[in-house]
């Protein structure tokens, strides 16, 4: 390539550079016989060959994974998953409560403003108690499937709420004289 460019006058411009590199792939791959290839040129000898195709049993096995995961994909956002897209505050039923008891536990606020406790009726439960609230140390009740959260240090309540048993992160609900609701919601 060095020598074919050195043997052309230079290029004023990318648009001269690149009809110059298209002219030594043409020339590379479809009229210059090669040695190895049985005098023949690089272009004949890649299309004399067949294409590579996958094995037909690991191509099925494939696409049967592929179509599993679109259909969890689609079916993410029916009822009884865990893991959906948020749903508008107006337009939220009343969760399916769950009978659960767990005693006190104290918990940071991450920097999202969300508290995480494992093993709640069997699975890893959010609650989001504010992103304002981020940083504090909060105590986390569940009584009957009633969680209240309440502030360590100066025992207000950031939430109280009924366990949504079907959802894995708990939608927040501030009291009514405060509104403050999460403002994508």
């Amino acid at each position: 390539l060095k020598q074919w460019l050195s043997a052309r006058p230079l290029a004023s411009s990318i648009d001269e550079l690149n009809e110059q590199l298209a002219e030594f792939q043409h020339v590379y791959n479809e009229e210059r016989p090669h040695r190895a290839l049985g005098r023949r040129t690089p272009g004949e000898a890649y299309r004399a060959k067949g294409k590579a195709l996958p094995d037909p049993e690991f191509a099925a096995g494939t696409q049967t994974k592929l179509d599993e995961q679109r259909h969890r994909e689609t079916t993410a956002c029916s009822p009884g998953t865990t893991r959906r897209k948020p749903i508008p505050k107006d337009e939220r039923a009343e969760p399916a409560r769950a009978d659960v008891t767990i005693g006190p536990g104290i918990h940071r606020i991450d920097r999202r403003g969300c508290v995480t406790q494992n093993n709640i009726a069997g699975k890893r439960r959010i609650f989001n108690l504010g992103k304002h609230n981020a940083g504090r140390m909060a105590e986390l009740l569940i009584d009957h499937g009633r969680a209240v959260a309440t502030d360590l240090e100066t025992g207000e309540i950031l939430a109280d709420q009924t366990l949504d048993a079907t959802r894995e992160y708990q939608y927040r609900k501030p009291a009514n004289d405060v509104n403050d609701a999460p403002r994508q919601m």
